[in-house]
């Protein structure tokens, strides 16, 4: 393997690389205190607490005109080529993400709002999509270089095996402004002429609802996932609990299979179900019971296919399951 000598150095002194991220820190610096970028990040913070996007006007500017969007990112552009050029193994302390021809970089966050740069070069639509994912957000967005084609996708009339998808062509231009509410609508980039930049200004929901992924040619419902870390991790402490087989912790599962979001629910159920199919099953019966509960109708099918294919579990519908079924 051929190490470039640039890099080796920096290797066998990792020191050598202070002066190029100190570089980098002073060109960040110089450009928050540029005024279109230092009134745009003070209203962030207030935007990310709530209220209508008109009431910051330096942040609306940025996704409603191109002159104001080219304003924030150009002394940035500038003044970090200047760094690269004479450091080209500095790293930008920005979060990011790259792949498939789609780049991310975050420009600025505070609380549940976001700033970002997205790029789409040819390679992001090689592969035509197959799926589209809505998730429970704001977002603003609009062009600022490059030129191709998408498609704005509506969700109309969800249910919980699929929905219909509605699906509006947008050509991609500088100044091409697109606006998403809530977990209904999205976008998806079907062609890239020339290398698209988009400046997108993003706020998550208070207390996100869970994202979903449907098929494009029938709108099938493929997956879904908590809107929240918060919840994924529960979700996984529960499945881990599960598969460790701690019985211990069924008392716990079976409170978690009472309140919080509708997904971790469903895994304290089926963990519930593993664990202890006597106790599992009652707490399956209870919630297919009650018409108010959201998860009524999929713990009624579920409850309706265990018993066809196990009758023994019957005895326990009705008891609050303190006994192993026989079904175990």
């Amino acid at each position: 393997m051929r190490i470039d000598p640039a890099i080796a150095a920096l290797r066998g002194d990792p020191a050598a690389g202070q002066p190029a991220q100190a570089a980098i820190e002073r060109a960040l610096a110089a450009w928050r205190r540029e005024p279109a970028v230092a009134a745009a990040c003070a209203e962030l913070a207030a935007y990310g607490e709530g209220g209508a996007l008109a009431r910051y006007p330096a942040l609306a500017a940025l996704v409603e005109a191109r002159e104001a969007a080219n304003a924030f990112v150009d002394p940035l552009l500038a003044r970090v080529a200047g760094v690269l050029r004479r450091h080209p193994l500095a790293q930008l302390p920005f979060r990011h993400q790259a792949g498939e021809g789609v780049a991310l970089l975050q420009l600025a966050r505070a609380g549940r709002a976001t700033l970002s740069l997205i790029g789409y070069d040819p390679a992001a639509t090689r592969l035509a999509p197959r799926s589209v994912c809505f998730t429970d957000s704001q977002r603003h967005e609009i062009c600022l270089a490059g030129r191709g084609r998408a498609q704005r996708v509506t969700l109309a009339a969800p249910t919980r095996g699929g929905a219909g998808l509605a699906l509006a062509d947008v050509a991609l231009a500088p100044g091409t402004r697109m606006d998403f509410a809530g977990a209904r609508a999205t976008k998806i980039v079907r062609r890239v002429q020339r290398s698209v930049v988009l400046l997108r200004l993003t706020r998550v929901a208070r207390v996100p609802g869970e994202s979903r992924e449907y098929r494009l040619s029938d709108g099938a419902l493929l997956h879904r996932a908590a809107g929240t870390a918060r919840e994924s991790r529960r979700e996984l402490a529960l499945a881990l609990l599960g598969r460790m087989g701690r019985a211990d912790a069924l008392p716990l599962m079976l409170d978690a299979a009472r309140s919080g979001s509708d997904s971790a629910r469903w895994q304290a159920l089926r963990e519930c179900l593993a664990l202890d199919s006597g106790a599992g099953f009652a707490a399956l019966a209870r919630t297919a019971r009650d018409p108010a509960d959201p998860l009524a109708g999929p713990a009624a099918a579920l409850r309706d296919d265990l018993l066809a294919r196990h009758p023994a579990l019957a005895a326990a519908e009705g008891e609050g399951g303190g006994d192993r079924c026989p079904a175990r």
